[in-house]
């Protein structure tokens, strides 16, 4: 599989950055550098198996609107009112301790995606990726080698050297802010893309936007991460923005 433009990027960066990692600032421009939300969509086919491309593989290469790295940390704040998206709250606790039990709902899809990410950057903890792989994607051993967000963990990490995690003192907190679903095929399988907004703690703060997007797939009772290419980029777009509203986020409403 040929590696996407996003991760080639993303470890390209991680030299250029590695001195700035030891603040807050630093943290936004590594994250600003390494995953830019703009991958050809002639990269995700050329990475699609042999014997033809399917409905669900156009879906997850079609392109979405390209930004530039400090889009994810501010622009012009939109006029009137902000399209919104009701997520349902759930009381489940599955896997690795995320947040279950959404319907078969395109938001139940998103809703679900939404506490993987949170659980998964918030914690920076390699190790506990890898178990979230293997508990939440419907082929833990294809489709999860090649997960851009344990590539993400994996060079920030390294570029900070900080083999064992987070730096004591650090704290990362993650909340989904929008959202939106690319594309659809039957009830059960949906391009959900979620934007999360990352506020990152040490010796200063940093905040910016993470646009992600992931086939998800319903499975017996509960939806995963589905197998196949890996999606173009969501937009990294700081929420509430213009430019946000332009690349279809919607706001992220509790319901």
């Amino acid at each position: 599989m040929r590696p996407d433009r996003a991760h080639l990027t993303l470890l390209a960066a991680v030299t250029s950055v590695a001195l700035l990692l030891l603040s807050g600032l630093g943290f936004a421009v590594y994250f600003a550098l390494a995953d830019p939300t703009t991958t050809p969509t002639g990269q995700v086919v050329d990475s699609l198996p042999a014997g033809g491309v399917t409905v669900r593989d156009e879906i997850a290469a079609a392109p979405m609107l390209a930004v530039s790295p400090s889009d994810a940390t501010g622009g012009t704040p939109a006029l009137g009112t902000l399209p919104t998206i009701d997520i349902p709250l759930v009381d489940q606790i599955g896997a690795e301790g995320i947040p279950t039990g959404y319907p078969q709902t395109p938001e139940g899809a998103m809703g679900q995606l939404g506490e993987i990410l949170v659980s998964v950057l918030s914690s920076m903890d390699l190790a506990h990726a890898q178990r979230v792989q293997q508990s939440w994607f419907e082929d833990p051993t294809g489709t999860a080698g090649s997960w851009p967000v344990l590539g993400l963990i994996q060079s920030f990490l390294t570029a900070g050297r900080m083999p064992a995690g987070l730096q004591p003192g650090a704290s990362l907190t993650v909340i989904p802010s929008a959202g939106q679903v690319k594309g659809s095929d039957g009830d059960g399988w949906h391009v959900a893309c979620v934007l999360v907004e990352i506020t990152y703690t040490f010796r200063d703060q940093a905040r910016l936007a993470y646009g992600h997007c992931e086939r998800m797939t319903w499975q017996e009772d509960r939806w995963l991460i589905g197998a196949g290419a890996h999606p173009v980029p969501g937009p990294s777009t700081w929420p509430g923005t213009e430019l946000a509203v332009k690349a279809g986020w919607l706001t992220w409403r509790d319901a």
